[in-house]
């Protein structure tokens, strides 16, 4: 017996000596989808930065969302149930777990369009949501005694209970106010409703100027005559703006002052006639921009070395970028010269951009045929990186060129791709698309120089037109073959609050490259690029 027990104490005190050093694999636990009652669009979901968010209609009690369906990785553990009624005033955090922990943010948004508007308004509606409060100018001479609301709105009815516009008639009080009770969801909150007396008919809040453009923004008197006079600094001669480059909505007037020299100082008026009377705003001084070109624009300059064409004679003035580095693998390139398929009355060389599928020891992945601003990043297993984006601070009005499609049907369709995505046998599509923004490298993890970085492993990095670094956006899809033809992509601006620091350009034969997704027999050819600067 005494022996049994010594041999059972060694064996605990080995015991006690054994770690358990073996590693537990790593697996990262992702959010793979998301169904909420009453959302509208898709989720955005981003597995770098573990967040999912979702936008609601107008019509959803924001402070009591549904969560019909929340799928996770294979074998995770939540730390919390994510199923059921949320309130998504405020984010929600779940963790998720398997071998190691994860914490996701789950975050909504809720536009809800309101209404306040009055005869006699001077510019746009100024609304505090926080403090529940909406304030409108109107011309002094008008008086406040009788006051008509020419629109009112707080939400859809019958979501949303308020007061007839009609109610609301007297602001000839000493705060200029009337409380408008608004009861949505069985909660009741009181609106203040201010019309504050202004003198001035018209004046500018926005000036921003390009190389012959510039853009302008002023506040007016609703339903006056308005216009816009302007001259070279030092010339007697105003010229007036042509109507149709306004655009007007309640009070708030919009034009492109267009066909102007460039790094030239303008000066520029406003005016409003009411009553047969004519008010003039200040005079404002602008000064526009040069205009800057894009390198490389013709595609005549090209270098080749181990097997790659790269579309630059050399690193130091590279400007574009494609994906041959990745296709090198395959000995194959993407993107080439070519001489003999060239736009009409060209000559010298074009870029050819071909869809194909790569295969190295019976390993193949799709790549569509692409070219871009930026530089090829690196290589990751089979997936390529790219870096988009070079910087740029002008601000262009339109990107001209010629192209070339052939379209081909989709035969490269890896299982698991997203079902919303065209499948084996449907028609391809190409595209090309120009972007102006102020994207931080350090978010989108870029380098300073292209700051936008793409990882095929990871579909919340790809570009798309509602990335939020984006101050101007313009594409043209082409869903057809078409022979040589000249094209202009109108840049859509968002914001010119903001400064552009980089511009993106991408071309590619294949838009479902991203999922390796495609046609190889779609082929882009590209010719003679250039930035526009005026409007016509």
């Amino acid at each position: 017996m005494k022996r049994f027990i010594t041999i059972i104490s060694a064996l605990l005190a080995l015991s006690s000596c054994i770690e358990n050093d073996i590693p537990y694999p790593i697996v990262e636990l992702e959010v793979l989808d998301i169904e909420v009652e009453g959302a509208v669009g898709e989720p955005t979901i981003d597995r770098i930065n573990r967040t999912v968010s979702f936008t609601l209609a107008e019509n959803v009690d924001i402070q009591n969302v549904n969560i019909i369906r929340f799928e996770c990785s294979e074998n995770t553990t939540l730390s919390r149930e994510m199923v059921g009624s949320f309130d998504m005033r405020y984010p929600q955090r779940v963790t998720l777990s398997l071998y190691q922990d994860y914490e996701w943010v789950i975050t909504a948004s809720q536009t809800i369009e309101r209404k306040f508007s009055v005869a006699g308004q001077i510019g746009e509606t100024i609304w505090d949501l926080d403090r529940h409060k909406a304030t409108v100018y109107r011309r002094s001479d008008f008086g406040l005694d009788t006051v008509t609301v020419t629109s009112l709105r707080f939400g859809p009815k019958p979501e949303y209970d308020y007061p007839d516009a009609s109610a609301l008639r007297n602001f000839d009080n000493a705060n200029h106010m009337q409380t408008a009770i608004v009861t949505a969801f069985g909660r009741r909150d009181i609106w203040r409703l201010i019309v504050e007396p202004k003198e001035v008919q018209i004046e500018f809040n926005r000036v921003v100027a390009g190389a012959n453009v510039v853009w302008l923004k002023a506040i007016g008197l609703d339903g006056a005559q308005t216009g816009v006079r302007y001259r070279k600094s030092g010339s007697e001669e105003w010229l007036e703006a042509e109507q149709s480059w306004f655009t007007s909505q309640g009070g708030t007037i919009e034009l492109a002052l267009r066909h102007l020299e460039q790094q030239t100082e303008y000066e520029i008026i406003g005016y409003a006639i009411s009553d047969g009377a004519e008010q003039c705003s200040n005079v404002v001084t602008v000064t526009t921009t040069d205009a800057a070109p894009l390198p490389n624009a013709g595609f005549e300059e090209w270098s080749f070395s181990d097997g790659v064409y790269y579309p630059y004679m050399n690193e130091q003035s590279a400007w574009w970028g494609t994906g041959n580095p990745a296709s090198k693998i395959a000995g194959i390139n993407l993107t080439s010269p070519d001489t003999e398929h060239l736009a009409p009355g060209k000559s010298g060389t074009c870029a050819q951009l071909w869809s194909q599928k790569a295969s190295v020891m019976g390993i193949g992945k799709f790549a569509a045929g692409n070219y871009f601003t930026g530089s090829f990043d690196r290589i990751v297993g089979t997936h390529g990186l790219v870096a988009f984006g070079r910087m740029f601070t002008h601000r262009p009005t339109a990107l001209k060129g010629w192209v070339k499609y052939n379209r081909g049907v989709i035969d490269c369709y890896p299982s698991g791709t997203n079902a919303k995505i065209p499948g084996i046998g449907e028609p391809d599509k190409g595209s090309i698309y120009i972007a102006l923004g102020d994207w931080d490298y350090n978010v989108y993890g870029g380098n300073p120089e292209s700051p936008v970085l793409i990882d095929t492993r990871d579909e919340s990095t790809f570009f798309n037109s509602s990335n939020a670094g984006i101050i101007a956006y313009g594409e043209v899809i082409y869903n057809e073959s078409v022979d040589w033809q000249e094209f202009t992509i109108e840049l859509k601006y968002r914001d010119f609050e903001r400064t552009p620091t980089h511009i993106i350009i991408v071309a590619s034969g294949s838009s479902y490259g991203d999922y390796f997704v495609g046609s190889t027999g779609s082929i882009m050819w590209l010719d003679d690029f250039e930035l526009l600067y005026d409007y016509q």
